[in-house]
This record gives structure tokens, sequence and C-alpha cells, in this order.
């Protein structure tokens, strides 16, 4: 793989809109992502049900397009740990901490060092930036290796592996592996 030329300066955050849905749709759908992002119901109507209270604003989430040289090829999200108080309690975190999530959507962009880029971006100018929290949490799949590679090398360190119940479906529970940063890069201070 050839070195990225200036990534942070190719990668660009803009919030998810109505209109986005639809790449949503294609990007749940695509077996890379669906392994872990799982949406049972990809209908327009099942996911206008689901992002558009985010969208709106009535739903303490802030999520985003991933954009690279003008082209959205994903999504992330971010949102104060404190404003989801069950999920909180679970993870045993600080609630002040910011908590996030992504995909790379679009299968012609993985796989290249991307991943990597966009989390530091997103962390430099939302999570540590906009939303001036000195601690973020990202927390895959125990078994999704590849996303928890991403992770270490922008600087998470495991914090512990918690089960989660599903606030939406008290019935599922799913292993977690908490990785912690702070943004002074003090991955011991963060346990």
């Amino acid at each position: 793989m050839q070195p990225l030329t200036n990534p942070e300066g190719r990668i660009a955050f803009r919030p998810l809109d109505g209109a986005d849905l639809p790449d949503m749709q294609r990007w749940l759908a695509d077996p890379d992502v669906a392994i872990w992002w799982r949406e049972y119901d990809l209908s327009l109507d099942a996911l206008v049900g689901k992002y558009q209270p985010m969208i709106d604003g009535a739903e303490p989430v802030r999520g985003f397009v991933i954009v690279i040289d003008g082209q959205p090829v994903g999504f992330i999200q971010a949102y104060r740990i404190g404003d989801h108080p069950d999920y909180q309690r679970q993870l045993a975190v600080d609630p002040e901490a910011v908590a996030t999530d992504l995909f790379i959507g679009d299968a012609a962009w993985r796989d290249r060092g991307w991943g990597t880029a966009v989390l530091r971006a997103f962390l430099n100018r939302v999570v540590f930036g906009e939303m001036g929290t000195g601690l973020a949490v990202i927390a895959p799949e125990p078994a999704n290796a590849r996303a928890i590679r991403v992770y270490e090398r922008v600087g998470f360190r495991w914090g512990k592996t918690v089960p989660v119940v599903d606030e939406d479906d008290p019935a599922k529970t799913n292993e977690e592996y908490v990785m912690l940063l702070r943004r002074d890069g003090d991955p011991l201070a963060a346990r």
C-alpha cells in the first residue's frame, strides 16, 4: 500500500442528512459492514425511523457522512456517554467521555489506510475539538480484529471487555471490547 498523501486534508465530515439515507442503505447492506453494524430492516422507512431523530437533533448523537476527496464513503457518529446513562453504567467510564462508532461503507476505500486517517481526523476535529472531551471511547466487538487494529494504530488501548445489554432490545447482549484514548495520548491514565 502506498502512503496516503495529506490524508487529513482530504477528509471532511458533514452532518448526516435525509438525502444520505440511500447511501446508508447501500453501505449497511454490504456484507463487510453488515457483519458488525447490524441493521435488520434496511428499508428506507426503517432507516428514516432510526436516523431521522439524529438528523433532527432530537437524539443526543451526532452523525456524519465521511467524505474523502469530495466523495461520500462512510458514516461516523459521536455521543457523550453520560447522555446514555444505562450504557454509561454498563461501561463504567466517565460520563463526560465521548464514544465513536464508524464504518467505511464504500468498499473501494477500505484496506487503504483511510480508517486510521478518518478516525484521527474525527478525534482531532470533533471528539477532542468541538466536543471538548478529555477521554474518547470506542467499543468494537472482540472478534472485530480489523477494527481493533485500526483503533490501536490511532492510539486506543484496551480497557476491559464487558457484556452490554442493548437499550433497544433488552433481550440482546453483546460483548464490547472497550478501548480508551485520552486527549493527551496517555493510555495508562485512561484505565
